[in-house]
């Protein structure tokens, strides 16, 4: 069968029993069975392997809902598939260190180098180059921020997925996260701490990004991929 793309990308960080995340909660997956205890169990007939999984919704690569923010928005089981599966546009902003803002003149600039304008139907996917700092104990403050004129900016043009390699938009200064705010209650989602972008430069893709479908949830982990076309 032909499939009608070429490459599978993985732009997913791996999740791991005490990985950081920026909320600092927990992440665990103790063992509720394992080979030996159930191969006694069994006398040897089976065996097998289980584990519990333990996590906050909000962790590793992962995507926002509206509701995270937005108390009448969308929830992770009520959006749309077709929204989580769309052609992505790459904007390198690499140019933007740690503490820097994303501005409305970088991402016009970014669009212009793409060749492609940003608007509706696609994943604005903002490359930084901040996933180095995955995983260190600032990681969240190692990174650009978007103020919210560029993001109400990206609204304007029509946006409705953001994706980023960044641990978090907002200015970390900014505890009230404010382009949370005016993403979320705009109905856009957000896919946040991916890894490997530099692989989609020159590329054509789908951005594909899957949560687990969690009624009334506010984020969850993603598996996310470009689907090279």
């Amino acid at each position: 069968m032909d499939l009608p793309f070429r490459e599978i990308i993985d732009l997913s960080h791996e999740m791991f029993e005490g990985m950081r995340n920026g909320g600092g909660w927990t992440v665990a997956f103790p063992i509720m069975d394992n080979f030996a205890r159930t191969r006694m169990m069994t006398g040897g007939r089976a065996a097998y392997e289980t584990h519990m999984m333990l996590f906050p919704e909000h962790c590793g690569t992962h995507l926002d809902a509206p509701r995270h923010f937005h108390e009448p928005g969308r929830s992770i089981d009520q959006i749309p598939l077709e929204r989580l599966c769309v052609p992505g546009h790459l904007l390198d902003l690499t140019h933007r260190g740690p503490g820097e803002a994303i501005t409305i003149a970088d991402f016009e600039a970014a669009e212009e180098k793409s060749g492609r304008r940003i608007s509706a139907g696609t994943a604005t996917v903002c490359w930084t180059g901040s996933d180095v700092a995955w995983g260190q104990p600032d990681m969240g403050r190692r990174r650009p921020h978007v103020p919210t004129e560029t993001a109400q900016f990206l609204v304007d043009r029509g946006m409705q997925l953001f994706a980023t390699d960044m641990i978090g938009m907002d200015n970390p200064d900014e505890w009230w996260d404010p382009t949370h705010q005016v993403w979320l209650s705009n109905d856009v989602c957000m896919v946040q701490q991916l890894c490997g972008l530099e692989r989609l430069v020159g590329k054509d893709f789908l951005l594909a990004a899957f949560p687990i479908k969690v009624l009334g949830a506010t984020g969850c982990p993603v598996r996310a991929v470009a689907l090279v076309v």
